[in-house]
């Protein structure tokens, strides 16, 4: 198992959130904690967890009520750590997006167990959602791009467009069809959105976008991405 994934802990005990962040990093893991559901949030986005320990009751907020939240921007597996023992609670907590739960007081052997049992899967999932291309590696789970040790993250509809072409590389791919199968054909958009999104793709992963090598205009037929 890797070293680099990253741990998120949000609980409001001080002490709590120690413990668990020191046999995290004994394990090499990159671990980060918040003691508040609105803290919590805006960490989620800009972390980008690989697990999440997750206490039921925060200052003021619901753990399970966060976690319905946050399963609207992170697939990444939700553990639960609560001193809350009644199966009402723990029912509700792994039918509302949770992975697993464990009651306090708790074993940090058994948790660390949990917790790489969860990234073991994690891990295999991530390397069927990944595509290897001459330069490039796309990544399904992060909707990201690898290109050498940079990872550049696109929105939902650039990844599209590249995982689209990827998919069908050294293929020129009518406007229309990415259009259609990108947008839809009920959008209120045009197709000249197509040329401002390849634009954007170009400006995130070539080297020179004014000349680009591996978006290649195909004029009067559309585009195609170069395998090399």
């Amino acid at each position: 198992m890797k070293d680099s994934y990253k741990i998120m802990i949000v609980d409001d005990d001080p002490h709590i959130c120690e413990i668990v962040q020191a046999y995290c990093e004994r394990e090499g893991f990159n671990c980060t904690y918040s003691h508040t559901g609105i803290e919590a949030m805006k960490l989620l986005a800009s972390f980008n967890p690989d697990l999440i320990v997750l206490d039921v009751m925060l200052a003021n907020e619901n753990g399970i009520d966060w976690c319905r939240n946050a399963r609207a921007s992170t697939n990444a597996p939700i553990l639960f750590l609560s001193s809350h023992e009644e199966d009402e609670v723990k029912i509700r907590a792994l039918t509302d997006g949770g992975d697993d739960y464990v009651t306090k007081p708790f074993s940090p052997g058994v948790l660390m167990a949990k917790i790489k049992a969860h990234l073991r899967r994690v891990s295999s999932s991530r390397r069927e959602q990944l595509l290897e291309l001459p330069g490039l590696q796309l990544d399904f789970y992060a909707q990201s791009v690898n290109i050498g040790s940079k990872t550049v993250f696109l929105s939902k509809k650039e990844f599209s467009l590249l995982s689209y072409m990827a998919q069908n590389v050294n293929r020129v791919i009518s406007v229309d069809t990415l259009f259609n199968l990108i947008w839809g054909m009920e959008s209120l958009e045009d197709t000249r959105t197509v040329a401002v999104h390849i634009s954007n793709l170009r400006k995130k992963i070539e080297d020179d976008p004014l000349h680009p090598e591996r978006i290649i205009t195909i004029r009067g037929a559309g585009y195609m991405l170069a395998s090399s």
